[in-house]
């Protein structure tokens, strides 16, 4: 399968918020929460392996962290660092750690129901699949587009009307006084989202069940009649009370009320909060379908649904009319990888010195950059010109799964550039260097020439060995194909051995807001 995500993505970054917030009100810093909850799923897995007397050592234990598509390298490089300070998982245990994003695993749970279903699914060599991967966050597709001005999610709306109804600041109140009951409540929102249209009723009201705790807060804080209060309540152009005339009477038909057990709500209202969320989804998955009708043409057999949202009856009512009429059938499932190449969204590459003619040559590297960073190495005695882009692999580029490109490197000079993960031979600069660290770069050009413009990852740092010449070379391997950038090196030694090592992300920018998209 491949996986074309990074056509569709969008340019902002996807981030993590420095400090999260409770329910309640109270702060703590993200590594807290995340490093604290990793704990705990590691104690729990412990746990139920001791239960079934299921004894091993933790050195052999796997562990795979599913993230979402969207998330930047640099995010993922925190979610692995607090895996370690969790003691998930450690260096010197080689793949002891899988990162795998989350719609990579719901396609593997897809195709093992495929195979487990033959009498159901005729699924053949050459046919396709779509994968819409419909969370609580941001959509993604398996071809995996992401759609981020979605900003009317059924949440926010239903936040809303309970805001409208009860007052903001009694449900501010409420939350901050009984964060657990909140949670009750949020829970019982999630449930009828669950089951609305589970009978394809369009006319009526469907209710969410409301707590006692709560009727009880909100009667002690609130002087007028609730009920009142719902009846009149009037969102998206659906009231509460519809006037029908019949003969010379007219009648009041409360739509929306309150029973002090349930929030009852008109299926009309239902519904339009529904297709906010739904239609432009549809929109672009019908563009998406006429784009690609010569590639998908008599292929695409199937439509996919994983993530929370997925489970909605009216959902798939929906989209069951749209695919009826572009493919043959539409399979939806709740559901590493079966993914054997990747499109690459930016070009990467690292910092490198490269000779003054090479560089005068370079259509990118104006006059302005060389005699701001030229220079003349002390081992060779020839002038060089430092912070050059050297790509490893291109924005727009396939990448197999486990691929390597070479790229041999001595004291700043390109000699080969092939094959298949990036394979790179470094050497010293200078005599006094004790050490050396990479720069690993992305830019959203082509071979953008020089990384003054590029956004910097991270850095990878390689003490040397005492014994090691001005001469010598070392190799660092760049593997683009996984989930994560991971990266190996080999120094000459006693004898060539190949260990991992760590990028150390750039995190400067990344604690902003929630995640808005980046692969």
């Amino acid at each position: 399968m491949k996986d074309v995500a990074s056509e569709y993505q969008t340019k902002k970054r996807s981030t993590v918020k420095h400090e999260l917030q409770s329910i309640n009100g109270v702060s703590v810093k993200s590594e807290t929460v995340f490093t604290g909850a990793l704990k705990f799923c590691k104690q729990k897995a412990m746990e139920y392996f001791k239960a079934k007397h299921m004894i091993f050592k933790e050195n052999k234990i796997q562990w795979v962290i599913t993230v979402p598509a969207i998330w930047s390298e640099e995010i993922k490089g925190l979610m692995r660092r607090w895996a370690q300070q969790a003691k998930i998982w450690s260096p010197s245990i080689p793949n002891q750690l899988i990162i795998a994003l989350e719609p990579e695993c719901a396609s593997a749970c897809v195709l093992f129901e495929m195979q487990d279903n033959h009498d159901k699914i005729q699924f053949k060599k050459g046919d396709c699949y779509m994968l819409m991967d419909l969370g609580a966050g941001l959509p993604t597709w398996c071809v995996m587009k992401s759609l981020t001005d979605l900003n009317s999610y059924i949440d926010n709306d239903l936040q809303k009307i309970f805001d409208s109804i009860f007052g903001r600041e009694e449900m501010q109140k409420f939350r901050q006084q009984d964060p657990k009951q909140y949670v009750q409540l949020l829970e019982n929102i999630e449930k009828s989202k669950q089951r609305f249209f589970i009978n394809k009723r369009t006319e009526g009201v469907h209710r969410i069940e409301i707590s006692f705790e709560f009727d009880q807060f909100m009667q002690q804080n609130i002087t007028d009649d609730l009920e009142k209060r719902v009846s009149n309540f009037e969102y998206l152009g659906e009231s509460g009370l519809v006037h029908c005339f019949f003969c010379l009477f007219c009648l009041f038909i409360c739509l929306h009320s309150y029973d002090h057990e349930d929030l009852s709500l008109s299926c009309s209202l239902w519904m339009k909060l529904f297709d906010l969320r739904i239609d432009p989804i549809i929109k672009l998955m019908d563009e998406m379908l006429k784009t690609n009708e010569q590639i998908l043409k008599k292929k695409l057999k199937y439509v996919c649904l994983v993530g929370g949202f997925s489970e909605s009856s009216y959902l798939q009512y929906k989209l069951k009319n749209i695919t009826n009429g572009n493919t043959r059938a539409a399979q939806f499932a709740r559901a590493p990888s079966f993914i054997t190449s990747r499109i690459v969204k930016y070009a990467y590459g690292n910092s490198a010195c490269l000779p003054i003619e090479y560089t005068r040559s370079h259509p990118k590297i104006g006059t302005t950059h060389i005699d701001a960073h030229k220079y003349i190495c002390d081992i060779d005695n020839e002038e060089y010109v430092s912070h050059c882009f050297v790509t490893f692999v291109d924005k727009g580029e396939p990448v197999k799964v486990n691929q390597v490109t070479i790229a041999t490197i001595c004291c700043g000079v390109i000699i080969t550039s092939a094959l298949s993960n990036v394979n790179t031979s470094y050497s010293k600069l200078s005599k006094e260097q004790k050490g050396a660290y990479i720069s690993l770069f992305r830019s959203e050009e082509i071979d953008p020439g020089v990384t003054t413009d590029c956004v910097c990852l991270g850095k990878i740092d390689i003490p040397y060995p005492e014994d090691f010449s001005d001469d010598e070379e070392y190799v660092v391997r760049f593997y683009f194909g996984e989930t994560m950038i991971r990266v190996t090196v080999t120094m000459k030694g006693k004898e060539y051995i190949e260990q991992e090592v760590q990028i150390k992300y750039d995190f400067g920018s990344q604690y902003l807001d929630a995640p808005d998209g980046d692969f």
